[in-house]
């Protein structure tokens, strides 16, 4: 079945084999936007490629029925979690993948991690690629401190012990 394939193929970094569980005209919809999504199993194929290079430890822990895979892996040293949630067509297959993203480092982690190399793959500049590191980079320094710093400030104040 597609989501023990996709569940496989994760954990040995096996793109063929997740390419397999795919329907031919599968949609991926981006964690980061819902202006764009990654259309038909080459354009999934890439995100696959790009993903297990750049993730460290994909491990998809928890499955929900034959919906839902939930897992954690590491991104530029970041921890994430991810949770998929599919779609299956009539053969099996599946049709369309909801991707979640958590923790907001995380994401922005993914996004700097991602971005540039799936420019190059399709077809964009090294300069677009770069342009795409600078305009990330401040997104993940900000969302890194403000995990660190910003959170604590937020929080309810402690009382200093008389």
């Amino acid at each position: 079945m597609s989501i023990e394939d996709l569940q496989k193929a994760a954990a040995d970094k096996d793109v063929e084999l997740a390419v397999s569980a795919l329907a031919d005209d599968v949609v991926l919809r981006s964690p980061l936007t819902d202006r764009f999504t990654f259309d038909g199993k080459d354009a999934v194929r890439a995100l696959f490629e790009t993903a297990y290079e750049k993730f460290d430890g994909l491990n998809y822990h928890t499955v929900i029925g034959d919906r839902v895979l939930v897992g954690s892996a590491t991104v530029g040293g970041q921890p994430i979690e991810e949770t998929l949630v599919l779609t299956l067509d009539d053969a099996g297959k599946i049709a369309e993948i909801r991707l979640f993203i958590r923790p907001l480092t995380g994401l922005t982690a993914v996004m700097a991690a991602l971005g540039p190399v799936l420019a190059r793959k399709n077809g964009r500049s090294r300069f677009t690629a770069g342009l795409l590191r600078v305009m990330t980079a401040p997104l993940v320094a900000a969302t890194r401190s403000g995990d660190k710093v910003g959170i604590r400030l937020a929080l309810p104040k402690r009382r200093v012990p008389a």
